[in-house]
């Protein structure tokens, strides 16, 4: 199948890509918008994956007219889709969408949604309107837990912890007792390729079967290396959002037949070959 991909070079964006080729399918990589790369749209695809949306750290996260933009953008590129005769559009949305609602309990697709975020809001909001838009293509709302791998940003938690226990340092943490879920990044890519393979319209949570608190990740990656530096937990004060806990019921997914291959431990192992 041919696959238009926005916001190609991203960091989930890019290794989603590289798998969909290795699964013998055509992508077509554009930028951030579309519109910048008018000139390389086919005239017609299968699938377009959208993973375009402006506003990068918690000032971007917060501000409303960029969230509001990257809307605008969003569904702008919905129609473009239905009018190149796309069977499916799969959206990049987010677990920052439950919110508040997230309390330790697995969060199904269809439990309660209460985004604290300018960018939570926005991403819930563009499922909500994207069914107005969408014809007779399937509407695929991904929601994406933690994804952690080799690429990711600087200045992540798992960046952090390896910067710093590599280099023999105490590393603050805040007290860390929220639930959590990391998928690697070739876990995250396989998800989302059997979505734009599978998928019919709705909500998928894209995240893994390794749930558990926060503190006992970084207890395992402290191991991992070797025991060096320390993680000093209960000193850095929440953000302003409050804890994300996050718990999701991947039994969509998992419907699909997707299984992770790789562990925490692998994945973190994978990191490290590459320092």
């Amino acid at each position: 199948m041919r696959v238009i991909l926005t916001g190609a070079t991203s960091f989930i964006g890019s290794a989603a890509a590289k798998c969909l080729e290795a699964h013998g399918h055509e992508v077509v990589r554009l930028r951030h918008s579309f519109d910048e790369d008018e000139d390389k749209l086919p005239d017609r695809a299968d699938v377009w994956l959208h993973f375009a949306w402006g506003g990068h750290g918690s000032a971007g996260r917060s501000d409303p007219a960029i969230q509001e933009h990257n809307v605008e953008m969003s569904l702008a590129a919905i129609e473009k889709a239905a009018g190149l005769g796309c069977k499916r559009f799969v959206f990049a949305g987010s677990q920052a969408e439950y919110g508040h609602a997230q309390d330790g309990r697995d969060k199904s697709e269809d439990g309660a949604c209460e985004p604290v975020s300018e960018y939570g809001k926005a991403k819930l909001k563009l499922g909500l309107e994207a069914a107005k838009l969408k014809g007779d293509m399937s509407y695929v709302h991904m929601r994406i837990f933690s994804v952690y791998g080799p690429g990711d940003h600087a200045g992540s938690l798992i960046d952090s912890l390896i910067s710093g226990f590599s280099c023999g340092e105490t590393v603050e943490l805040g007290n860390c007792t929220q639930s959590w879920n990391y998928m690697y990044i070739s876990d995250a890519a396989e998800a989302i390729g059997l979505l734009c393979e599978k998928a019919e319209d709705g909500i998928y949570n894209v995240g893994s079967a390794d749930t558990r608190k926060l503190r006992a990740y970084v207890e395992e990656l402290h191991k991992l290396m070797g025991g060096k530096g320390r993680a000093a937990f209960g000193v850095r004060p929440d953000n302003a959002e409050g804890p994300a806990d996050l718990s999701p019921d991947i039994s969509k997914l998992r419907g699909l037949g997707f299984c992770c291959k790789y562990s925490f431990a692998d994945g973190i192992g994978e990191i490290l070959k590459t320092l």
